[in-house]
C-alpha cells in the first residue's frame, strides 16, 4: 500500500510534451526490461535529488510519471502488441501524443474510453466531421493518407501515428517509411476497425495499447452480442430460403459483388444477392438484371455519393425522395420488393466504417422480420453513442440513417 501512495504522487495529469524516443523504460536501472520498485523509488529519488538539491539525475517528470505508470498498469514490463498487419511493436511507456490517419480508429479509440486530448491530429475527414468528432475541431488537420501533409505531423511529435491494414497499403506504407526514417522512436499502429472478421480482436489490441482493457472488453462485448445475435439468427435458413437482395451503390444500377464489405454484411444478415458473382467489387449492371432478378428486399446506399442525413443532417424527406426515385424507375412496379414495400435506403455512416454492427442489424431487420422481432437497431445506435461513443446525440430528434425508420 505505501508504494501505491508513493506512486500515486507522481500520477498527475500527463502533460503533452513528447515522450523520449530512446527504447527501454525510464528508471530500468539494469535494463533487463523490468522496472522493480527498488529500481522505481531509485529513479524517484534521483529525480527529486537533480530538482531540488542540484543531484547529477538524469530523468525529467514525464520519465517519473511514465515509469510510475509503467510499474502500476503493465506490473513494471513493457506491452507488447502485434496489430492487423501482423508487425510485433514494444510499448515502453504510455501514449501521451496520437495522430490518426484512420477515422476508424479513432473512433474506436473513443469507444475503449481513450483520453481524447491526447489525440494531437487528425485526418481530413475526420476532422470534417463535427458533428461526430467535435473534440476534434480544435486538432490539426493532417490530410488524408492519400495526401498526407508530413511536415506537420512530424512537427506535431507524435509517439504513436494509426493507419490502416489492409486498404491503401501502398500509401500507408508510404507514410510508415516517411515517419520511421524521420522520427525513429514512433510508434506505427496498422489496423482497420471495420471488418466484422477482425474487428473484435482489433477492439481489444487498441484497448490493451492505451491500457483501457476493461473498457475495451465490454465494448467487444457489446460489438459481439449484436453481431453474434445477426449471425445466430441466420446462421441455419437454406441457401434456396434466404431472402434475395438487391443492394445498389451511390450510383444508380451500380451494385455489391463478392469481396465487397458490403456484401459481406449482406450475407451476415443472411440475405442473397443475386449479382454475388459479378466481376469487380462494384459491378454496374443492366437494369433489366434487376427486374429479372426480382429482388425481395432492396436496399439503397446514401451518403458519401448523395450528400443527404447521417450525424450531419436531420433530413428524413431526403432519404424518403431517394426511395420514391426509386420506386418510379421503369419496370420496377414488377419486383417483388416493390410490391411488398420492402424498399429501404440506409446512411453509409452506420453501414461503413466502426459502426457497421449497426447497419447489419437494420438489414437483418428488413429482411428477416419475424426473426428479429426483439432486435432494436435504434436502440443498439443510441446505446453506442451514448455509452461507447459519450456525444450528446439523441437519435430522436437528430440526424437521419435509414428510411422507413
Amino acid at each position: 500500500m505505501k508504494h501505491r501512495i508513493i506512486l500515486i504522487l507522481f500520477l498527475p495529469m500527463l502533460i503533452a510534451v513528447p515522450a523520449s524516443a530512446v527504447d527501454g523504460i525510464p528508471g530500468d536501472a539494469n535494463g533487463d526490461d523490468v522496472l522493480t520498485f527498488s529500481e522505481y523509488n531509485a529513479a524517484v529519488l534521483s529525480y527529486l535529488d537533480a530538482v531540488y538539491m542540484g543531484g547529477a539525475g538524469n530523468l525529467d517528470r514525464n520519465d517519473i510519471q511514465d515509469a510510475a505508470w509503467v510499474y502500476i498498469h503493465r506490473d513494471g514490463k513493457p506491452l507488447v502488441v502485434t496489430d492487423s498487419s501482423g508487425r510485433t511493436l514494444t510499448l515502453y511507456r504510455p501514449l501521451r501524443r496520437v495522430v490518426t490517419f484512420s477515422g476508424e480508429a479513432l473512433e474506436t479509440l473513443r469507444s475503449v474510453g481513450f483520453d481524447m486530448e491526447k489525440v494531437v491530429a487528425v485526418d481530413k475527414f475526420s476532422h470534417e466531421k463535427t458533428t461526430f468528432f467535435p473534440e476534434c475541431l480544435d486538432k490539426s488537420d493532417i490530410g488524408s493518407i492519400w495526401s498526407p501533409d508530413m511536415e506537420r505531423v512530424v512537427s506535431l511529435k507524435p509517439d504513436a501515428v494509426f493507419l490502416y491494414a489492409s486498404i491503401s497499403t501502398s500509401a500507408c506504407d508510404d507514410i510508415q517509411r516517411r515517419l520511421e526514417a524521420s522520427s525513429p522512436g514512433i510508434r506505427v499502429f496498422r489496423f482497420d476497425c471495420f471488418k466484422p472478421a477482425t474487428y473484435p480482436e482489433e477492439i481489444r489490441k487498441i484497448a490493451m495499447i492505451i491500457d483501457e482493457p476493461r473498457q475495451g472488453e465490454e465494448f467487444a462485448s457489446f460489438y459481439e452480442s449484436t453481431m453474434n445475435w445477426i449471425r445466430n439468427g441466420t446462421a441455419e435458413i437454406p441457401t434456396d430460403e434466404r431472402v434475395r437482395v438487391y443492394f445498389e451503390y451511390w450510383t444508380a444500377y451500380k451494385t455489391v459483388a463478392a469481396g465487397s464489405g458490403y456484401n459481406e454484411k449482406i450475407e451476415i444478415a443472411g440475405g442473397l444477392n443475386p449479382f454475388a458473382g459479378e466481376s469487380g467489387e462494384y459491378p454496374l449492371i443492366d437494369p433489366e438484371a434487376v427486374i429479372v432478378a426480382d429482388p425481395q428486399v432492396i436496399v439503397k446506399l446514401a451518403g458519401q455519393g448523395l450528400t443527404v442525413g447521417g450525424y450531419a443532417r436531420h433530413d428524413p424527406e431526403a432519404l424518403a425522395e431517394i426511395r420514391s426515385a426509386l420506386l418510379e424507375r421503369p419496370g420496377w412496379s414488377r419486383i417483388s420488393a416493390v410490391k411488398d414495400g420492402r424498399v429501404y435506403v440506409i446512411h453509409s455512416d452506420i453501414l461503413g466504417g466502426a459502426q457497421h454492427f449497426i447497419g447489419t442489424a437494420y438489414l437483418a431487420k428488413w429482411f428477416y422480420p419475424d426473426r428479429f422481432t426483439d432486435l432494436d437497431p435504434r436502440a443498439i445506435h443510441q446505446r453506442y453513442l451514448s455509452e461507447f461513443q459519450g456525444i450528446d446525440f439523441d437519435l430522436a430528434s437528430e440526424g437521419s440513417f435509414v428510411y422507413p425508420g
